[in-house]
């Protein structure tokens, strides 16, 4: 199986994408990622990942000085990448998502 290819695999069979053979009924997954756990879902520097959301060039919630990433987010990014079929700028993705929400009366 070519690298990374698990993930997408585990998100069409409905299984986690850390743990492939636990049933997607039954994982216990947070809600929110602190910035250390977000930053390893993507293989960052947890210096990257604060920059980033600092910038507001990826979604995430600031909550006094802590920020976290909502589950939702990353699982949102994934299956846009994946239905694009290309790379894609988190940036321009956080960009068209605040608009689309924005548009759609999301406060």
């Amino acid at each position: 199986m070519a690298k990374g290819s698990h993930v997408n695999y585990a998100l069409q069979a409905g299984r986690s994408a850390e743990n492939p053979r636990v049933p997607a009924s039954i994982r216990t997954e947070p809600t929110f990622y602190n910035v250390a756990e977000a930053a390893g879902l993507f293989r960052l520097d947890q210096s990257t990942m604060y920059r980033h959301l600092r910038s507001g060039s990826f979604p995430g919630l600031k909550i006094g000085g802590r920020y976290v990433v909502p589950r939702v987010v990353v699982e949102r990014l994934i299956n846009d990448v994946l239905a694009m079929g290309q790379c894609v700028d988190v940036a321009d993705w956080a960009t068209r998502w605040r608009d689309s929400a924005t548009a759609g009366g999301a406060a």
